[in-house]
């Protein structure tokens, strides 16, 4: 029998972690799903746990696909199990973090009420981190009456906050095959890209309850692998993913374009930063004119004056700074 909901999980080398992932999903009072569990070449013990799951004896063998790959980045892990999915739409899950039981549940209502929306997310606890006391949407300041909502503009929404994780998604499987699949372009904020390229094609509910927790804890991607710890790093994504968004164009309004517009700035802006702190001037003045021709600003004028006149003064004002991207 084909289910409704194919709930996906990336993983790699995290099976101390995954078995609860897996357990808040097989708890969920929603019960028409399968569970596709896509391991992005794991040395640890992440196979002989799932096969604990599929084995025979286990009540939910018969719902869990599992299928191991050579290490390619989640991106790649993920849109080979969107191409095994048999369901009418796609839920998504990192292996560190866990469903509440009625996720799915509460998710129908809302499509229920708003048949019309191809998308629905929920609100997210952040949880192991004290600095992280919070939810996803009181993190970004966003409130909202309903209990379920539909959003009037789930592309501006996203470029102001963030706020739909990927964790909390419920997506209909044809509204995929419009916006694609992971960019396994990406290494960082694929989810993001993901998420925004649906609303160009789809609207969006929500519900107002914070029906996933998400792992915030400070030492969950500890090692020297973390790569988007470099600077230089993400702003390359974050380049990359503004100028795709721009040059899509498709479904974009005039405002999600000047929205988008200032994205590129700010990441130009990010660039002269990280120029200025390697001393590399004329390079932080060129990328100081490109982020004026996406949106010239007064702050804009006067760095580029204070890189030409006193490039050292500008330096210092730089590092204190940062070369964080900063959302608008």
């Amino acid at each position: 029998m084909t289910p409704n909901v194919s709930v996906v999980i990336a993983t790699y080398n995290r099976g101390h972690l995954l078995k609860n992932a897996i357990d808040s999903v097989l708890a969920q009072t929603y019960g028409d799903y399968e569970l596709i569990i896509a391991d992005d070449g794991s040395s640890d013990d992440t196979a002989a746990l799932v096969k604990s799951y599929r084995d025979g004896s286990s009540p939910h063998h018969d719902r869990i696909q599992y299928f191991y790959q050579e290490n390619q980045g989640k991106s790649v892990a993920l849109n080979n199990a969107l191409a095994k999915a048999r369901g009418k739409w796609i839920a998504f899950l990192d292996s560190d973090d866990v469903w509440l039981p009625e996720k799915l549940e509460w998710q129908f209502r809302a499509i229920e009420k708003f048949p019309e929306c191809g998308v629905c997310f929920t609100d997210c606890q952040f949880v192991n981190n004290p600095k992280m006391d919070t939810t996803v949407f009181e993190f970004f300041g966003r409130h909202y009456d309903d209990l379920l909502a539909k959003l009037p503009s789930p592309a501006m929404l996203l470029l102001e906050s963030p706020c739909a994780l990927i964790i909390t998604l419920l997506c209909r499987k044809d509204v995929l095959s419009k916006s694609g699949t992971f960019d396994p372009v990406l290494r960082f904020t694929e989810d993001y890209d993901f998420t925004f390229r649906m609303a160009a094609f789809t609207d969006f509910c929500l519900v107002n309850l914070p029906l996933a927790m998400a792992d915030r804890s400070e030492k969950r991607h500890a090692g020297p692998s973390v790569i988007w710890d470099d600077v230089e790093f993400r702003l390359k994504c974050e380049q990359y993913r503004f100028e795709k968004w721009l040059g899509g164009g498709e479904g974009l309004t005039a405002m999600v374009r000047k929205r988008i517009m200032r994205g590129l700035r700010s990441v130009h802006s990010g660039w002269a930063n990280w120029h200025l702190a390697a001393r590399d001037y004329g390079e932080a003045r060129r990328a100081i004119w490109a982020a004026a021709r996406y949106e010239m600003t007064a702050n804009l004028v006067a760095k580029l004056v204070l890189t030409t006149l006193c490039p050292s003064v500008m330096r210092q004002i730089a590092l204190r700074r940062g070369f964080e991207v900063r959302h608008f």
